[in-house]
């Protein structure tokens, strides 16, 4: 079922057969750029209340302007209204980070638009919303997202034995940084990776060198693991 749910995610790749990888939390067009130098797959704004990196949807529309990929400009909600003008008129993938029901989701998804779920760890909520068939994607994140908080081996080990019973392909976030990532990717081997917090100088403040870093790591780390 694996090869099935990772076929279905890799028409969002720039290369099929490649780790999906995603940049969040990007604010600026700056950096934007960077990303798609680097060969990011997708970037995330955040339009979730209370995060410090949290855009308005004009400052959204110039970074989503200055990566290679609008469609992969990845809007990041949580507990939206249905009705927030940042969600109705957001035009790329949608990522709902919070406990967003069914229904929201299944309003939000729209024919070519990625949508991914969010969820903690917890592998029976993994298994539900694999189910849902307006989910594409499910992104893993740790407890308490957005503050560099990294999983334990053992968890990341107890994740790779279940995600191969899933039906879609699984996103792995929560503490990654260009020095873990390989390690997490042999673990869980996932179709793809998400990074925020571990590629800042600050918090919030995205350091150029460490996306370029992250990104060629999760690279190498997924030819190594395709090879062994």
């Amino acid at each position: 079922m694996m090869a099935r749910a990772r076929s279905s995610l890799a028409r969002w790749q720039r290369d099929p057969s490649s780790l999906f990888v995603k940049i969040c939390g990007v604010r600026d067009e700056a950096t934007a750029r960077v990303c798609a130098e680097a060969g990011a797959d997708a970037i995330g704004v955040v339009h979730a209340e209370g995060s410090c990196r949290r855009v308005t949807r004009e400052q959204a529309a110039i970074v989503a302007g200055a990566f290679d990929r609008p469609s992969l400009t990845v809007g990041v909600f949580r507990d939206p209204d249905p009705a927030d003008p940042l969600l109705t008129h957001h035009d790329g993938a949608r990522q709902f980070h919070g406990g967003e029901s069914a229904s929201l989701v299944a309003e939000s998804a729209c024919p070519g638009r990625l949508i991914i779920k969010s969820v903690g760890r917890d592998l029976h909520a993994l298994t539900v919303w694999s189910a849902c068939e307006f989910v594409e994607a499910l992104l893993v994140d740790a407890e308490d997202p957005g503050r560099g908080h990294a999983h334990s081996a053992a968890w990341l080990a107890e994740l790779g034995t279940c995600i191969s019973a899933l039906s879609k392909p699984v996103i792995l976030a929560g503490g990654l940084t260009p020095d873990t990532v390989d390690e997490a990717i042999r673990l869980v081997r996932p179709a793809g990776v998400d990074v925020s917090s571990g590629v800042e100088s600050a918090r919030g403040v995205k350091d150029h060198g460490l996306i370029r870093a992250f990104i060629a790591s999760a690279r190498a780390a997924h030819v190594a693991r395709s090879r062994g």
